[in-house]
């Protein structure tokens, strides 16, 4: 096992050297994991603030009320620039290289009211949540409305509805999914034409010991005393995303149960990111109260980058809680406060070559945040892991927990690459100190059938000498009897 570690540090080399660079600056802000007990323990930084722009800076003049942020495949960056009605598209440079402001419509010209959302597809078509004209609009690169949707006409739209979309998304099949503003029964799907074809990935009503007391008082009560009651209402989603693996991520800003606040929802609309040990816990374990009103996570955007991680963005206390493709949790950075790196009022965030960028709304202005070295090989680790490469991720595992002891997930991937090489032993060690009680199960269980094999062939030769002798002795005790009695006579 240590030559094969050996011949992979050696091999993967090249690799991390090749990784971001160290960042030399400070981070105005804890970095922490959770322990098995959910209690923070301090830990390295794994993103640290690079730099700031303002739209001053980048030359398109200061922003106003900025909601949401894009970024293409090409890295172009574009800002939904709400107060100033208006979407900035900034190069890679963060010079301002566009100003969408005044847009086509059947040649005449018209004008965003409150850009709230946006979407850039592959070919630069964009989508525009124009929330106070209460439409989304599909622009293409020459800035010609091709698509204007409006409030739907459908039996499955409530009654005095009023349709002001907020964020949009759009798959890879051109569906189009759009969060408005007071919508309870999940995101409204559109397809390419524009045409309402139903409710996606509504969020369930929450079990509370408030919903199961109304529940019980309700089969009790006359169908008129029922329809006077307050009807229970699923939690409202706060923003979403499409993943390159073209399934929709959601969040919710306020979950009473603290469950469930990042979704990632199948074609069916069935949420399949449950995180570690299937808890689908996310933001912080630890909260407190502020006069009697408990402080807990409020994720208003999140975003998907190639290799799968997940970043949320939670505006209670100004963090940024990253996860791996199955909802593990990488890193958390970021704070409250107005130094470089923290935030008075963040709105969105975004993957950008590899770092990170929060668009804080108060501040007007972005923040880019570059991995550390610390941040490299996690990143660099996690993703050999989830490719099942655990030999290879195991020498960076090792790198990471000489780093920080309380990284759980290290422990783990040296574990995953112990049990590949059949060393159960130390793999059961390292699962212990992961505190992952799937593995170390199954890894007891290897080592209970491994050590059942080794011994069958000694086991099976006592138990046949063991029967064979019983018989043995019946039968001669069985002889001895029957000629006795034969003398007798």
């Amino acid at each position: 096992m240590k030559i094969k570690m050996v011949l992979a540090a050696a091999l993967l080399l090249p690799i991390l050297a090749a990784a971001p660079l160290t960042v030399k600056a400070e981070a105005p802000y804890q970095s922490y994991v959770y322990d098995e007990w959910d209690k923070s323990k301090a830990a390295p930084a794994s993103y640290l603030p690079e730099r700031t722009y303002s739209g001053i800076q980048a030359g398109a003049g200061a922003f106003s009320e900025p909601q949401d942020l894009f970024v293409d495949k090409s890295n172009a960056i574009y800002v939904a620039d709400t107060g100033n009605k208006r979407i900035v598209k900034l190069n890679d440079r963060f010079e301002t290289v566009d100003i969408i402001d005044k847009l086509e419509w059947n040649g005449k010209e018209t004008t965003l009211a409150a850009p709230t959302g946006l979407f850039v597809a592959n070919e630069g078509t964009m989508f525009i949540a124009d929330k106070d004209n209460g439409r989304i609009l599909r622009v293409g690169a020459d800035k010609k409305v091709q698509l204007v949707i409006e409030k739907p006409s459908d039996p499955l739209i409530p009654e005095g509805f009023q349709f002001k979309p907020t964020k949009v998304a759009v798959d890879h099949a051109g569906r189009i999914y759009v969060l408005s503003e007071g919508q309870f029964y999940g995101l409204m799907q559109f397809n390419s034409e524009g045409k309402f074809t139903g409710y996606f990935g509504s969020n369930r009503v929450e079990v509370t010991p408030a919903v199961v007391l109304e529940t019980f008082w309700k089969n009790l009560l006359s169908k008129e005393q029922r329809s006077a009651m307050m009807k229970l209402l699923p939690i409202e989603y706060s923003n979403l995303d499409i993943g390159y693996d073209n399934f929709v991520y959601t969040t919710t800003i306020i979950s009473k149960n603290s469950r469930e606040e990042i979704k990632k929802l199948n074609p069916l609309g069935n949420n399949v990111l449950m995180g570690k040990q299937g808890a689908a816990d996310f933001g912080d374990k630890e909260f407190s109260f502020k006069q009697g009103v408990k402080q807990d996570t409020s994720f208003v955007d999140l975003s998907v980058d190639a290799d799968g991680f997940i970043a949320g963005l939670d505006r209670t206390r100004g963090r940024v809680f990253e996860y791996d493709s199955e909802g593990n949790p990488i890193a958390v950075f970021g704070s409250l406060g107005n130094q470089k790196g923290t935030f008075l009022q963040p709105s969105a965030v975004a993957y950008w070559k590899g770092e990170v960028l929060v668009l804080d709304t108060a501040k007007r202005n972005l923040t880019r945040f570059a991995l550390s070295e610390y941040g490299a090989l996690v990143r660099k680790a996690t993703v050999l892991y989830n490719q099942g490469l655990y030999e290879e991720a195991a020498v960076i595992w090792q790198s990471v927990a000489k780093r920080n002891a309380n990284n759980r997930i290290a422990y783990v991937g040296i574990a995953k690459a112990l049990e590949k090489e059949g060393i159960y032993g130390e793999a059961l060690s390292y699962y212990r100190q992961g505190t992952d009680r799937s593995g170390y199960s199954d890894t007891f269980g290897q080592i209970r059938m491994q050590t059942v094999r080794d011994n069958l062939p000694v086991i099976m030769t006592i138990f046949i000498c063991a029967v064979v002798g019983y018989y043995g002795f019946k039968a001669v005790k069985a002889a001895r009897y029957k000629r006795r009695r034969e003398v007798n006579r």
